[in-house]
């Protein structure tokens, strides 16, 4: 592929990766607070011819109208250029060469294209006061993306990692990608730095045939670089003062210090309240940010409440997540019995003070006999089957988070993932099934991915860790050397994920697949690299509606159900049983199934140096999870 085709592709790929095209603007509105800055190179270099004929800035040019035409109307965004003024360093002015074209906008298409025929490659390169400026450009409230455009190296002070560091820093909803034109290696290293301290992506436009995606695929992927959803709500300090939650979908924000305190009133006793927590971590396991949730009954003193459980995230990604239950096994415990629960979520580990957390409930119907006598018994623990994957299906885009994750089938999907991200999936699962999901790629071969790559894992409805959590046990036709380097000539890149059985007891005692519901297939990309494809094959194994137990009937409360989401984005109100449609694979892309293999660890991925550690606080938050106490 010839070089300025690819600059042309690699860069409308980027600029769709941070919009959202007619069609996605048709299914929902980009928030109103995201903006986008885009930042050109209009400097000297930028003159210098490509092998196929016309220089490099004609190729950025060209790129850049393809993308602005195909923004959606309601996406702000903004044109900012630099070295386009002044010619020389020894000229005044030249390290602050920057000129802000068109402010972000909604009402500025014909405006940003019109201006992109005004300016010719020029002055110096001063990366580092652009950056600056477009952050001023784009304000401190509200999602922000800077996508920079450049052939070389900065020749001007500040250093631009600098700046990259300080503005992420300054918001977490800022973010800064990064296309390098026919750079060397030199130049990439430090374009590739930018990127990096800007929680976001690189692209290098020689790297067409890996970076070059379909733009129809490409424009429908949310502008937004991560997305927690829900009513707007403040949790207290003290019980005493705890809004009331119902099911439904909440949305806060984690105090300096202290934790947050809700309260749900119950329905009808011995009915189940199931809380779960969402939120971002800058880091994986062991070495990122965990959030605790706990359920409390009142007890005998107010500002004291009697413990019923507590789930610990543990993320594998960018999305960290847990859940936990009222239930205990004792029916005429206060845990089931009392009127209202409590529901507290604290910071465990990380410094989280101003960021949001997405808090999910569902209140469970009562059983017909509370006492559980005609309960089936809790599943074993299902066994991996090898899946080998079909042919894979191409036209669906993966959602940013659980909020806005696809509901897919059974099937085999063509994916690309890039540093940073979290790719997210939904799979319909009834009572007495299990899900597998395998992710299969070439081994990525980007700085730093010798002992680590991306990540697989699967959430229930209520967020909950659905996993199962046999460490050590990798099936044998996974990758060797996941906890460790690579073996030489290692060329395939196999790893996985599979959940409890679904069944009623799977709940305080551990497995987090007590209901029927979504799950969430969660990839995760948080190492050093290059965009990766991927295939995930998905397979639901067993028998539905096996094992389902009788609901007592309850005005209010909806029984779960396989397709349900349990909980939406709305707050309040009854579960979600109206999932978005889903992707069918045809005849041709089913699965083939093979015979038994061996059992599948709670985790997929080493963690690099820190992975030793991440398997012992695993171990250690599995069995604090399954914690209860008032007997």
């Amino acid at each position: 592929m010839i070089r300025r085709v690819a600059a042309v592709a690699v860069i409308a790929g980027l600029v769709a990766t941070m919009s959202v095209s007619a069609v996605a603007a048709s299914e929902g509105p980009v928030d109103p607070g995201s903006r986008m800055m885009l930042v050109l190179d209009s400097s000297g270099s930028m003159a210098e011819a490509t092998p196929s004929g016309g220089t490099r800035i004609d190729a950025a040019k060209d790129a850049l109208r393809q993308v602005i035409a195909g923004l959606p109307d309601d996406q702000e965004v903004g044109l900012r250029v630099y070295g386009a003024e002044v010619f020389s360093q020894n000229d005044p002015g030249a390290c602050t060469d920057s000129q802000l074209i068109a402010a972000p906008d909604t009402g500025n298409r014909d405006a940003l294209t019109a201006a992109l025929d005004d300016y010719e490659p020029y002055g110096e390169t001063p990366i580092g006061h652009a950056l600056q400026e477009a952050g001023k450009d784009l304000g401190t409230e509200g999602p922000r993306t800077i996508v920079l455009v450049s052939d070389g190296e900065p020749t001007c002070a500040p250093d631009p990692c600098e700046v990259a560091t300080q503005l992420a820093g300054d918001g977490v909803d800022v973010r800064i990608d990064v296309v390098g034109l026919d750079v060397d290696e030199a130049a990439r290293d430090k374009l590739r730095c930018i990127a990096d301290n800007g929680h976001g992506t690189y692209y290098d436009a020689k790297d067409a045939d890996d970076l070059v995606r379909s733009l129809d695929t490409s424009t429908t992927r949310a502008s937004r670089p991560f997305d927690l959803t829900g009513t707007p709500i403040e949790g207290a300090a003290t019980p005493a003062d705890a809004p009331v939650i119902t099911t439904g979908q909440y949305l806060d924000t984690v105090p300096a210090e202290g934790g947050l305190w809700y309260r749900a009133e119950r329905t009808a006793p011995n009915s189940t309240i199931h809380v779960g927590v969402t939120h971002r971590s800058i880091a994986f396991g062991a070495m990122g940010d965990w959030v605790a949730v706990s359920t409390h009954h009142p007890g005998d003193d107010p500002a004291a409440p009697g413990l019923c459980g507590e789930g610990t995230s543990f993320p594998l990604g960018t999305l960290g997540h847990t859940s936990v239950t009222s239930w205990v096994e004792n029916a005429d415990n206060p845990c089931n019995t009392a009127d209202e629960v409590y529901v507290q979520v604290a910071v465990r580990k990380g410094d989280l003070a101003g960021e949001p957390v997405e808090i999910a409930v569902y209140e469970e119907p009562p059983l017909a006999d509370p006492s559980g006598g005609d309960l089936f018994p809790r599943p074993q623990e299902p066994a991996w089957t090898p899946l080998e994957p079909g042919e894979p299906v191409t036209d669906v885009v993966p959602g940013t988070s659980i909020s806005n994750a696809p509901v897919v089938s059974d099937g085999s999907y063509a994916f690309d993932i890039n540093l940073g991200e979290t790719q997210v999936v939904a799979v319909p699962l009834g009572w007495g099934q299990n899900l597998q999901a395998q992710f299969d790629s070439a081994l990525p071969t980007g700085a730093g991915l010798a002992t680590h790559g991306p990540t697989v894992q699967i959430s229930g409805p209520v967020r909950d860790n659905a996993m199962l959590d046999f460490l050590g046990r990798e099936p044998d036709d996974w990758t060797d050397g996941v906890w460790g380097a690579f073996p030489e000539g290692t060329t395939a890149y196999r790893i996985g994920a599979q959940t409890q059985t679904v069944g009623y007891l799977n709940r305080n005692g551990g497995g987090g697949a007590s209901v029927p519901g979504l799950r969430y297939v969660q990839v995760s990309f948080d190492t050093s690299g290059d965009p990766l494809p991927y295939t995930l094959t998905l397979k639901t194994n067993g028998t539905a509606g096996e094992g389902a137990p009788e609901y007592a009937e309850v005005d209010g409360l909806t029984p779960p159900a396989a397709d349900s989401a349990l909980v939406d984005g709305s707050g309040g109100g009854e579960p979600d049983g109206d999932p978005a449609p889903r992707a069918e694979p045809t005849e041709e892309q089913a699965l083939s199934d093979g015979g038994s293999g061996e059992d599948l660890p709670w985790t997929s991925i080493g963690l690099g140096a820190a992975g030793l550690l991440a398997l012992a606080g695993a171990a250690w938050l599995v069995r604090r999870s399954r914690a209860t106490s008032t007997p």
